[in-house]
C-alpha cells in the first residue's frame, strides 16, 4: 500500500519510515512472543522434570516395598472380609526350572513366624529321569525345602535346599517328604516323613531353620502319610495327627501321644471320626491350631479331579471328637494355617484338582476376622 503526503504525492520518505516503524514493531513483537514462548517451554519442561521426579520416587517406593514385603496394613487390605480371599498374585512359591531339584511339583507345606521372619517348609518332587517309570519314579525325588519371606507373601527359596535331603545310605533313600514344624525352645523342630514302602515318621532339629540335623525314624508302621504336631505345653503332651494307609475304620485318620518330641505311643494313637461327614471316606491334609480358646481343624478329602478339592474345618472339645463346621472354607487342597495378627489369617494351599501332580504349586488366601465367624450356619451344634 502507498501512502500520500499531505500534497496527494507518494512520499517515499515518509513510507520508507513508516516501514521502518512497522518491521520495529514488528520485530519487538516477535522478541516478546520467543520470549514468552522460551519461558512457557522452560516453564513446562521444569515441570516435567518435577513430575518425571515425583513419579520415579513414587515407582521407587513402590519397588521398594515389594521387595520389602507388604506392611501389615496392606495385608488387611488384601484380606477377605467374609472369608478368605485368594491372593491376586498368586502362586507365591513356583516350581523350579528345568532340571531343578523342585522342578516337578510343590506340596505339603507348614509356615512359622520366628522374629519377625516367616519359614515354609515345603515337599518338593523333582524330575525323574526318562528310564523311570511309574509313580515309585516320582515319589522318589521327593525331598524337603525352606523358603522365608518378611511378610509371608514374597517369598524367597533357601539356598541351601533341599534342607532335609533324601539319603542313599539310609531308609530315607527314596525321598523325604511331609514337613511339619514349629519353633520353641530356641529350635526349629521338623517332624517328616521319609523312604516309601516302608514309609514312616523322622525328626530332625534345627537353630537357624536351615541347618538341619537328623535324629533319626520315630516310627515302624509302613503306610502313613499327613503327619501334624500340637504341643500341648499346659499338660506337657505332644499329638501327632496323621494317617495311616492300612487303617480302615474313618479313613485311617490317628492321634498318637508322647510326652517328649520322638516317643510316640503309636500302638495307643486314637482313630478320629469327624461328624457331618460321610464315610467310609479318607479325610487327610489335617491342621490342628488352637485360636481364642478353641480348638481347630483344617482338612479334605485327596482328589485329582479339576473341579474337585476344598479346604474344610472342624472343631472339637478334646482333640479327638471332631465335628465339621465348614466344608467350603476355601476352593484348594492341603491347607496350612498361620494367624498373622490379631483377627488376620493366612491359608497356604495348593490349587483344586492337583493333588499329587505336576506342577502344583503353592498359594495363599487371607482372611480379616474371627475364625468363629466362619462357621456354617447349618452345622452341627455337637459331635455325633
Amino acid at each position: 500500500m502507498f501512502l500520500k503526503g499531505l500534497n496527494g504525492k507518494v512520499s517515499y520518505k515518509c513510507l520508507t519510515l513508516q516501514i521502518r516503524d512497522v518491521e520495529k514493531k514488528s520485530m519487538n513483537s516477535f522478541k516478546r512472543k520467543c520470549v514468552f514462548s522460551c519461558l512457557f517451554i522452560a516453564f513446562y519442561c521444569a515441570v516435567g522434570a518435577v513430575s518425571a521426579q515425583d513419579a520415579s520416587e513414587k515407582t521407587s517406593q513402590r519397588q521398594s516395598n515389594t521387595a520389602e514385603g507388604f506392611t501389615l496394613e496392606q495385608l488387611k487390605s488384601l484380606a477377605g472380609k467374609k472369608g478368605f480371599k485368594p491372593y491376586d498374585g498368586n502362586p507365591v512359591l513356583s516350581p523350579g526350572k528345568n532340571e531343578a531339584w523342585d522342578a516337578g511339583a510343590l506340596g505339603s507345606m507348614t509356615v512359622v513366624k520366628v522374629n519377625g521372619v516367616y519359614h515354609l517348609y515345603y515337599e518338593a518332587w523333582g524330575i525323574p529321569s526318562a528310564e523311570a517309570k511309574g509313580w515309585m519314579a516320582w515319589f522318589s525325588t521327593l525331598q524337603i525345602g525352606h523358603a522365608t519371606s518378611k511378610d509371608g507373601i514374597h517369598w524367597k527359596k533357601d539356598p541351601a535346599n533341599p534342607v532335609i535331603a533324601k539319603d542313599k545310605n539310609t531308609w530315607e533313600v527314596t525321598g523325604t517328604w511331609d514337613p511339619f514344624v514349629i519353633y520353641e525352645e530356641g529350635r526349629f523342630k521338623m517332624w517328616y516323613g521319609g523312604g516309601h514302602h516302608p514309609c514312616d515318621w523322622a525328626y530332625a532339629v534345627s537353630k537357624d531353620g536351615t541347618h538341619f540335623i537328623k535324629q533319626g525314624r520315630i516310627s515302624y508302621l509302613g503306610a502313613v502319610e499327613d503327619d501334624h504336631v500340637m504341643h500341648d505345653t499346659e499338660n506337657n503332651l505332644y499329638h501327632m495327627y496323621y494317617i495311616d494307609r492300612e487303617i480302615k475304620r474313618w479313613g485311617g485318620l490317628l492321634r498318637a501321644t508322647s510326652h517328649n518330641e520322638t516317643e510316640f505311643d503309636f500302638g495307643a494313637a486314637q482313630g478320629l471320626k469327624i461328624s457331618g461327614e460321610q464315610y467310609p471316606a479318607r479325610y487327610k491334609f489335617t491342621h490342628v491350631f488352637v485360636d481364642n480358646g478353641i480348638l481347630y481343624m483344617l482338612y479334605g478329602r485327596p482328589s485329582r479331579k479339576a473341579d474337585e478339592g476344598t479346604i474344610r474345618l472342624a472343631t472339637s472339645s478334646d482333640g479327638v471328637h471332631w465335628r465339621s463346621v465348614n466344608k467350603n472354607l476355601l476352593v484348594g487342597i492341603d491347607g496350612e494355617i498361620i494367624k498373622a495378627d490379631k483377627n488376620l489369617y493366612l491359608i497356604y494351599y495348593g490349587p483344586q484338582g492337583y493333588y499329587d501332580k505336576k506342577n502344583c504349586d503353592i498359594r495363599v488366601a487371607l482372611y480379616k476376622g474371627e475364625l468363629k465367624h466362619l462357621v456354617a450356619e447349618n452345622a452341627p451344634t455337637t459331635p455325633d
